[in-house]
């Protein structure tokens, strides 16, 4: 009941502010380019860049148990072809046990323009429409309308900030897993994965955590129980108790924070798995 209440609060409380005007003064969104040779790239590297102010944040495409999934509509000219939008590997937000995932700060959602010649002679287009939820001590809706004209009669120069914004971004991305070797075994309460693995020192390993993709089907947390042996883990998802479907496999981010000779690191691994299902006698 506890978590009902907290879900009406939220809903109660965005629908409320919705028929507002799109927040402006705490998140400001930007196209933005990376360099682009006209001589020899048939690929534009571009991003939508969220800036939020301190304190603020945004959220992932699941938003948790609180706030809403970001989402991006695309239109373009004639001849462009776009691909999806890179997600970052998000940060776990926590408020009073309840957990969310977003992002603060600064936010780069990568997406690649696919040009043909024909996309050369003359300026184009790309109009995104995106549509977010921003919160601090309260939530606001944030949906603003991007638009870019991109003329290619010259190469694209970026400054050095965008450079390293886009190089920043790649390295949060999460990578697809090569690794390790995966089991997901299902207890009707949680899932059991483990995760073997001889490429990487697990004595090194700090934290690892689940995120999935689809929302109200596992236990959204801030900390989940886990044990490491010498080259595998055993990680613990709890299902939620009022789950809105019993999956047939387990699809979302592995993140992983690893202690490395430059620091702690965290990397985050795409996984989707086939569930086994456990009889609860063999519990």
């Amino acid at each position: 009941m506890k978590k009902f209440l907290f879900y009406f609060f939220v809903v109660l409380q965005f629908s409320v502010r919705l028929s507002a005007q799109s927040v402006t003064g705490e998140a400001k969104a930007d196209i933005i380019l990376d360099s682009f040779d006209i001589e020899k790239d048939s690929v534009i590297q571009a991003g939508i860049l969220v800036t939020l102010e301190d304190g603020w944040h945004i959220y992932w495409r699941n938003s948790g148990d609180s706030g809403m999934p970001t989402s991006f509509e695309f239109d373009f000219s004639d001849g462009i072809k776009v691909t999806e939008i890179q997600w970052p590997v998000p940060k776990i937000f926590e408020f009073e046990g309840y957990a969310s995932y977003g992002y603060e700060d600064k936010v780069l959602f990568p997406f690649k323009l696919i040009l043909s010649k024909e996309n050369y002679d003359k300026p184009f287009l790309i109009n995104v429409k995106l549509k977010s939820l921003i919160c601090k001590d309260v939530c606001k809706p944030y949906n603003d309308e991007l638009k870019k004209e991109i003329d290619l009669n010259k190469s694209i120069v970026s400054s050095s900030d965008i450079n390293e914004i886009f190089k920043q971004t790649f390295e949060n991305l999460p990578e697809e897993n090569k690794i390790f070797s995966i089991s997901a075994k299902d207890f009707s309460d949680k899932i059991l994965l483990t995760l073997n693995s001889d490429r990487i020192n697990f004595s090194k390993l700090s934290n690892v955590h689940f995120i999935p993709y689809e929302n109200g089907i596992f236990k959204n947390s801030l900390n989940q129980k886990f044990t490491r042996n010498k080259n595998s883990i055993e990680l613990s998802v709890e299902y939620d108790q009022f789950r809105t479907k019993t999956p047939e496999s387990i699809e979302g981010l592995l993140i992983l924070n690893i202690l490395t000779e430059e620091g702690m690191r965290q990397i985050g691994y795409e996984i989707k798995q086939k569930l086994e299902v456990i009889n609860q006698t063999n519990k």
